[in-house]
């Protein structure tokens, strides 16, 4: 369809003067006119694997003109590079019309003599010289239509709170059937729904409050908070595997989220201006915290005895959402990881899961923002602009959440690391010979080298369970100590702990 407008609107009208020729019905004309066509089709086939947003590139660089005109220029080049196919399409062209004018009904005139005659090789060039033209003019077009519109869908700064005032008449019904009775629909409504797809099982588990429809009895409420985090990763992660690919929603709900995700995780997990600091908190920026600071000023506002605050199901969905991604990709790839077979081999009906650079985006996001927000509901920032943690400060339930922090983080590592590892037998890579830094991470040198999307995701989850950590020591909450010594064990306690080394004093002064 683009093509034909284009090829009607701008080629059709100048071929004339392009051509020097008043006969706009001979060969040459067919030839500009089937190339103009042919071109969006075969460009199409080309871009079927650049078909990912890279909301994170996107969203970062922002729309500056010199950023705007370096970035068209670079995608007009990777086009060129990339669009073998279509550098065929004149060619394709100019054969089919020659091959029509000789076999078909354009080979005769009215008089019954050659059409073909009429157009010599030259001519015929000429004609190719400004299909290529007219190729160029429209590859060109698409890149910036491409651009604009990706710079348009990852544009940050999303106001949750603006959206749903602006949408009218959103109400959840809470009787039986066509109840007249309707509560508000609440902006964190609209995070958890999103953030979990419309999955209602792990919805249900988020936002149910503490006590309600458990047969399990706890000794305390951190081990209910941490036994209903397991599950709803757990249900997630059944969602992800059994439901998603017919369940999940359009680009449009994709985009949502991963919105909603960037307006409180986005920013980084780590100060970028400052490669060594005296604590591991870090909030993003000036939007971020702002975001993070309203979700919970609401929920204390409108929270009363007893009840359970607004911001917890945000938690519980953010590191249901993580975990369970993590848990997907871990029972998923330690499978091919396990297997004799390459899965490259293995791989023969198609069903090898990738992580496309949204999805990658966006547990980072999520996994940032859980612990942003059950942090900055235990600290205060005092007049020099220095974190202190408060215990005072905090709400009891939200602060139950942070070993879910620490838990969500260390699912999601695990899924990561296990996709790397499958990537690197795809690739027939020996982890243990790839050690480039004498450390023994041989896995650490793949992803810094080859996997780059996943980079920033581990430090998403190291820099996350940092700040948790952090939260609970100097509050002189026990949990954590109790927990490593009674429930995670094993490769859980050794990353936790070594994180925990690196942020000591010690360890920051003798690195």
């Amino acid at each position: 369809m683009a093509g034909h407008v284009f090829a009607r609107a701008f080629v059709y009208p100048h071929l004339a003067k392009l051509l020097g020729d008043d006969k706009m019905d001979d060969v040459g004309t067919l030839i500009v006119m089937l190339s103009c066509l042919l071109v969006p089709v075969f460009e199409l086939f080309a871009s079927i694997g650049e078909a990912e947003l890279h909301y994170g590139h996107f969203a970062r660089s922002g729309f500056r003109l010199r950023s705007a005109m370096a970035t068209l220029a670079r995608h007009a080049v990777f086009r060129a590079w990339r669009s073998g196919v279509t550098l065929l399409a004149p060619v394709v062209a100019a054969a089919t019309i020659l091959l029509w004018t000789r076999l078909g009904s354009l080979g005769s005139s009215d008089d019954g003599s050659s059409a073909l005659s009429s157009l010599s090789y030259p001519a015929i060039f000429q004609s190719l010289i400004v299909s290529y033209l007219m190729m160029a003019l429209l590859v060109l077009m698409m890149s910036i239509q491409d651009i604009l519109t990706r710079w348009a869908v990852c544009v940050p700064g999303m106001d949750a709170d603006v959206l749903v005032f602006q949408t009218l008449n959103i109400t959840t019904p809470t009787g039986n059937g066509a109840s007249s009775s309707n509560s508000k629909f609440l902006t964190e409504d609209l995070y958890v729904q999103s953030i979990l797809m419309g999955d209602g099982a792990t919805v249900e588990k988020v936002i149910t409050s503490p006590g309600a429809k458990s047969n399990q009895a706890f000794t305390n409420h951190q081990d209910e908070e941490i036994n209903r985090n397991e599950i709803a990763a757990a249900s997630f992660s059944e969602w992800i595997q059994t439901s998603s690919i017919k369940s999940s929603g359009k680009l449009a709900d994709d985009i949502l989220r991963i919105g909603l995700l960037e307006s409180l995780g986005g920013g980084g997990s780590s100060n970028p201006t400052s490669t060594r600091q005296s604590h591991p908190f870090y909030f993003g920026h000036i939007r971020h915290s702002a975001a993070i600071r309203k979700r919970l000023d609401l929920s204390a506002a409108t929270t009363s005895l007893g009840q359970q605050p607004i911001a917890v199901p945000i938690v519980r969905a953010l590191c249901a959402f993580a975990g369970g991604e993590g848990d997907a990709m871990s029972q998923f790839y330690h499978k091919l990881k396990n297997d004799t077979k390459s899965p490259r081999k293995n791989n023969t009906n198609g069903q090898l899961w990738k992580l496309p650079p949204g999805s990658l985006n966006a547990v980072e996001y999520a996994i940032i923002a859980a612990a942003r927000l059950v942090v900055m509901n235990s600290v205060m920032i005092d007049k020099h602009g220095r974190v202190i943690v408060n215990a005072s400060k905090r709400h009891d339930r939200l602060s139950l959440s942070l070993p879910c922090i620490l838990q969500s983080a260390y699912k999601l590592r695990c899924g990561i690391l296990a996709y790397a590892q499958v990537q690197a037998k795809m690739y027939e890579v020996d982890l243990s010979t790839y050690d480039k830094s004498d450390k023994g991470d041989g896995l650490g040198c793949f992803i810094a080298t080859k996997c780059l999307d996943l980079g920033p995701v581990i430090s998403a989850c190291n820099n996350s369970a940092k700040m948790a950590m952090k939260t609970l020591v100097e509050t002189g909450d026990r949990t954590l100590e109790e927990l490593l010594l009674r429930k995670w064990k094993g490769d859980m306690q050794k990353w936790l702990v070594e994180l925990n080394c690196e942020d000591s004093p010690v360890a920051r002064t003798t690195d």
